[in-house]
């Protein structure tokens, strides 16, 4: 009993290790005040902060609940709860379809791999048509997330004072109560409904589908059925989902995704391929084929003339997979820049400088997401994510940089700041600052660190 208990204890140790890697959820954030109101489909929280957040999100919410509903023929038994928080310079939503909640970060999203969208109109309708079209593909009981069948085989007593002899083999077949694929579900969530433009297919998507069918590189129909790649994989599992579901619209009508969702929710149904051919006659591989050969007819007609007259610049920096916002320096011998190199994946930057006359790269700072700016030729300004505050909230300031006697500066404290740019003229500084889903534009002397804003 005594080794039994050790290593619980160790087991403990390590999942509490896993848990502080995600410490956004960590925070509960007791100094906050928490308010609730209802409407006639929904129940909303909010704290302190973010109140025009929580009204615009009523107003869209009660507008597209009856567009998703009855598309998929289908409502939640009790009214969905939805939670609006700002706690930290961070933005995405998330849909919890067995519980029937939702929760939104009041923070508009700004991804580089994709267009400008209306930020709360965008994500409840998004998250929305996660809840109603995996509760409408439950296969048993919203309480029910899954079960399994297990046989287990025993050899043959060796004594008679034993009850069974030694287990000899094993067969479990898991039972999964959804069986939605992530590109269905995030294809069909940036689709919406019939009529609905919050979200739509912008030149970024178009940018990332077309760069992966010209180098032969588009996701199989396999690939699209996972997350957790690295670089930009699982956009593309986004990008492809709301690309393939799109043209199986155009094919087979807008009632599509909803017969595949229909087909899924059989408690016999668990192929992805079979339910696509009881929606449109062919199989899922079949159509994705289909798709795949068009597309490729498309992009390489429409790039024909590009890639017969191509000219190639000079690569200057190509390590890591995202190399962006890119500033040069006063007198054009450096330029800073953001980049993932290191890492895994498309959002994880740091700023780094780049000596031209050397041709060494040195690493600046860390969770840098925005561009930088330069005051001179040996000082950058940029924003970055500082260390949790006494509250645990993960915010936005301003740096400075100074590269002759590599020292960094922090000019505010849970500032909210991103994006800040020098404004030569005035010896001031610029940038921007977004709380309860609101932007404003702030300037500060250099000098003397004092942001006002100049927009409302």
């Amino acid at each position: 009993m005594m080794t039994i208990r050790t290593e619980y204890k160790k087991l403990w140790i390590i999942a509490l290790a896993c848990v502080n890697l995600y410490s956004q959820s960590l925070f509960n954030h007791p100094e906050l005040e928490w308010h609730s109101f209802e409407t006639e489909h929904f129940i909303f929280h909010f704290h302190e902060g973010t109140e025009n957040s929580a009204r615009e999100a009523a107003s869209v919410a009660e507008h597209i609940y009856h567009p998703i509903t009855e598309y998929y023929d289908y409502k939640p038994k009790d009214k969905t709860h939805i939670i609006l928080k700002d706690t930290d310079d961070y933005a995405n939503g998330a849909a919890y379809s067995f519980d029937n909640k939702i929760e939104i970060w009041a923070m508009p999203l700004a991804f580089d791999l994709r267009g400008a969208h209306r930020w709360l109109q965008n994500v409840i309708t998004h998250e929305f048509t996660h809840i109603i079209q995996i509760q409408s593909s439950i296969k048993f009981s919203q309480n029910l997330p899954g079960s399994f069948i297990q046989f287990i085989g025993y050899e043959k007593k060796k004594r008679d004072d034993v009850l069974y002899g030694y287990p000899d083999r094993i067969i479990s077949w898991p039972l999964p109560g959804v069986v939605v694929p992530p590109w269905l579900a995030e294809g069909t969530a940036q689709c919406m409904y019939p009529g609905a433009n919050y979200d739509f297919w912008d030149s970024h998507r178009d940018m990332i589908l077309r760069d992966r069918v010209i180098h032969e590189n588009l996701l199989s129909f396999s690939e699209m059925n996972s997350f957790g790649k690295k670089g930009i994989g699982n956009e593309s599992t986004y990008n492809q989902g709301f690309a393939f579901t799109k043209w199986m619209i155009d094919q087979y009508g807008p009632e599509t995704p909803k017969m595949i969702t229909q087909s899924l929710a059989s408690p016999l149904q668990y192929s992805i391929n079979r339910a696509i051919k009881n929606a449109t006659g062919q199989t899922g591989i079949e159509l994705y084929d289909t798709w795949a050969l068009e597309l490729t007819a498309k992009y390489n007609q429409q790039t024909n003339s590009i890639r017969g007259n191509e000219q190639k610049g000079k690569v200057i920096e190509d390590e890591g997979t995202a190399n962006l916002y890119p500033v040069w320096s006063p007198n054009g011998e450096k330029f800073a820049f953001l980049s993932n190199r290191g890492h895994d994946y498309f959002g994880q930057t740091n700023l780094y400088v780049k000596d031209l006359n050397t041709e060494k790269v040195k690493k600046i700072a860390g969770r840098v997401e925005s561009a930088s700016d330069w005051i001179n030729n040996s000082h950058l300004i940029y924003s970055r994510r500082s260390k949790p505050n006494t509250n645990g909230s993960v915010f936005f300031d301003i740096y400075k940089y100074d590269l002759n006697m590599d020292e960094e500066t922090r000019l505010t404290t849970d500032g909210r700041f991103m994006a800040p740019i020098i404004l030569e003229d005035e010896n001031k500084i610029a940038a921007i600052k977004t709380i309860d889903g609101s932007s404003k534009i702030y300037i500060s002397d250099i000098d003397f660190i004092d942001f006002h804003p100049i927009t409302n």
